[in-house]
């Protein structure tokens, strides 16, 4: 059965990538029926505890980071049962007894699942359409406080490169510049990422990744931010800021993404969400200076 991916997060190398940083195995469960037809990809795990108490060996499952779930053709209420059926004997044969998924907010695949897993909202994401006229974004979209920081990084002479397929040098400055960053937002231990996982995702996922660097006028990296282009769709995925740039270049550096991303024919930018849930995350009120759209 062939599918064509709607997203980076439901590439085969995109999982295969955090398979290997989480110790787990990378599967995809798939089911058909007539013209319909439906892909779980997931990471798979041992549960660790259990064999001496029950004499298995147990496992759960979940997508990496990102957003995942079933990727779908149909959502005709009959094939979602026959699936899910499918599914939970598949479960009960592997002995997996746990799953937990981040549902993709562009593609609302959680209407899928929603009648056969307990569906939980838990934050917005922010979204910015692009197929219109950049003045119409600068102008209707972007907040006045988010025009001016990027009118302050252009008069400070900021500048921006894209690299495509950049070196290992390149990759090394922003692994730098990153963690660097996380220290100094006090982030949690999950997103002090390794080495190795870099240098998967530049080679693994070379056709859909970018580094956007932001430059002073002597030239040195003060920000830099890891972007997916994929289809339809650009990511902001990571990022990070020297502690002696000014703040407005983070502003800019995003405005760079959204030039970039309508001169290549993208049709939406999906920024994420915060750190957090909370409606006054810090993260997510930035990204909200770009756009009114919410998923």
């Amino acid at each position: 059965m062939n599918i064509s991916r709607p997203d980076i997060y439901f590439e085969p190398n995109y999982l295969q990538i955090f398979a290997s940083l989480e110790g787990s195995v990378y599967k995809e469960f798939k089911y058909s029926s007539g013209n319909n037809f439906a892909v779980y990809p997931f990471l798979i795990s041992p549960v660790n505890g259990f064999r001496n108490n029950f004499n298995k060996q147990y496992f759960d499952i979940q997508g990496a980071y990102g957003y995942n779930g079933v990727i779908s053709n149909s959502n005709d209420p009959e094939f979602l049962n026959s699936f899910y059926e499918a599914f939970d004997q598949y479960c009960k044969e592997n002995n997996i007894f746990a799953e937990f998924t981040r549902f993709h907010p562009i593609l609302e695949n959680h209407k899928f699942s929603e009648n056969h897993m307990q569906v939980i909202f838990d934050r917005n994401t922010v979204v910015l359409y692009l197929e219109k006229k950049f003045e119409d974004i600068w102008e209707k979209e972007y907040s006045s406080r988010n025009r001016n920081m990027i009118r302050k990084a252009e008069k400070l002479n900021y500048s921006c490169d894209v690299l495509f397929k950049p070196t290992r040098k390149d990759i090394d400055n922003f692994i730098t510049i990153y963690i660097e960053n996380m220290h100094a937002v006090a982030a949690k231990s999950f997103y002090f990422f390794s080495e190795s996982y870099f240098y998967n995702t530049f080679d693994l996922l070379n056709e859909y990744t970018y580094l956007f660097n932001i430059r002073d006028d002597d030239r040195k990296l003060v920000c830099s931010a890891i972007i997916f282009k994929y289809n339809d769709f650009i990511h902001y995925h990571l990022s990070g800021r020297s502690n002696d740039a000014d703040n407005s270049v983070n502003s800019f550096l995003l405005d760079q993404v959204v030039r970039f991303g309508q001169k290549n024919g993208s049709k939406l930018f999906h920024l994420g969400g915060g750190r957090s849930n909370a409606p006054e995350d810090s993260l997510l009120k930035f990204k909200m200076n770009f756009s009114k759209g919410h998923l």
